[in-house]
């Protein structure tokens, strides 16, 4: 059996980003809340590049390497976060969150990757929370 290169990874930590878009907050009995894309500005992709090696781009008159820029790589795990506020118009209060799902799909759908956390009671506008899903790519 063969092992799937780096750059493999790569591609698919890039698929998950560009496809894996819709992160959904469900309460402690498991009923959705709200589900929402990067498209939301309470919604973004948090994790941070990670600094490749540099290739060698060409060789001076005394043939000594030239190094290009290092090369940007997306991290193992890929952070992306939602923030809700308690007096967002589509956030009902009282409330509990207690779950994070990421979709594929805006409505219904197959549940791609699945964290809890902390059930969060939202009592008051006041209230914020903010949620970081993680999923784990290995490899790098």
């Amino acid at each position: 059996m063969a092992e799937i290169t780096e750059a493999a990874y790569q591609q698919l930590r890039q698929y998950i980003i560009e496809n894996w878009q819709f992160i959904e907050l469900r309460d402690q009995t498991n009923i959705p809340i709200i589900r929402l894309s990067p498209d939301d500005e309470r919604v973004t992709w948090v994790h941070q590049m990670i600094e490749g090696e540099q290739e060698i781009v060409d060789y001076d008159e005394l043939f000594n390497p030239i190094y290009g820029e290092p090369k940007r790589l997306l991290p193992n795990t890929l952070q992306l976060q939602i923030v809700i506020k308690g007096n967002d118009p589509d956030i009902t209060l009282p409330q509990t969150f207690a779950k994070s799902v990421i979709y594929n799909v805006p409505n219904n759908g197959e549940a791609i990757s699945e964290e809890t956390f902390e059930p969060f009671n939202m009592q008051n506008q006041n209230d914020q929370l903010t949620v970081i899903h993680n999923i784990q790519v290995p490899q790098l």
